[in-house]
């Protein structure tokens, strides 16, 4: 039985705050332990349920925060940024996958950290109309290849979010949200026990999950912050402006929709501004 975790920093256990989740602030070094030690908890429950193999793709900013060394040594574990499908990268052929400390979607909850793909330059993601984040848009992505998202872990406003989405999915709250930069965390041991438990009973419900699966085309949308990024992002050959901030690509599958929407996403990037964003 081969589980995927794909592995993001803002639903960590006890992470709150930039000055955590990104390698410029002050107290990065703790987070890469608490990431550590949350995909760790996680992967001890999957083989505690009976997996065989366990590939991890560290995806939050840089994609190198986790402490290789410090890695649960039966889990493989996929570093570095430049991978075509991001953070579900090699996510073919496995019969379920787990989101790690993942967090809500941008704007709609107080839920910490809550972005989609990008900080202050994104202002929303939709696909075929409906506001989406990157739980949404990767369980769609594995769902293009058959996989099931059976797990995910974050704060509440993510369970809460994840239930509205998939249903049946298992839950690991570690943190109740106060506001987007503060939260009610569990303690470590218990947070812990949270995501190995919940581990656990994913992969021993497996067979009650089904992948997400879009038919059809699909179109995917970004709605930046700012229309200097908009424009920027409308060089990728066939996208369009829906108006000034948003740009779209549709595809006749969800894997081709995305490659032209993370192509602009990439490329509008470039032209966002340090202060007015």
């Amino acid at each position: 039985m081969r589980i995927y975790i794909s592995a993001d920093g803002e639903g960590i256990s006890g992470v709150v705050h930039t000055s955590e989740m990104h390698e410029s602030g002050r107290h990065y070094a703790e987070f890469r332990k608490l990431m550590t030690q949350d995909v760790n908890a996680a992967i001890e429950g999957a083989f505690a349920a009976g997996a065989t193999e366990v590939v991890v793709n560290d995806s939050h900013w840089s994609m190198m925060n986790l402490i290789y060394s410090e890695l649960d040594p039966r889990a493989d574990v996929i570093r570095g940024g430049n991978k075509n499908l991001s953070m579900v990268e090699q996510i073919e052929q496995f019969d379920g996958a787990f989101l790690v400390g993942y967090h809500a979607k941008v704007g709609h909850s107080d839920g910490v950290a809550n972005e989609t793909m990008l900080g202050f330059e994104m202002y929303e993601m939709r696909m075929n109309g409906v506001p989406i984040g990157e739980m949404e848009l990767n369980a769609a992505i594995a769902g293009f290849y058959g996989v099931p998202i059976i797990m995910v872990s974050g704060d509440d406003q993510l369970a809460r979010e994840a239930k509205a989405f998939f249903g049946n999915v298992q839950t690991a709250i570690v943190k109740y949200a106060i506001d987007r930069w503060s939260a009610r965390c569990l303690s470590l041991a218990r947070s812990h026990q949270v995501i190995k438990d919940s581990a656990f009973q994913a992969v021993k419900r497996l067979e009650q999950f089904n992948p997400y699966i879009i038919k059809g085309p699909v179109e995917l949308e970004i709605e930046w912050t700012s229309t200097s990024a908009c424009k920027k992002s409308a060089l990728v050959p066939g996208s369009y402006r829906k108006n000034p901030r948003t740009i779209a690509y549709r595809g006749d599958t969800i894997l081709e929709a995305w490659r032209g929407i993370y192509t602009c996403l990439n490329l509008g990037e470039l032209a966002s501004d340090p202060i007015y964003g």
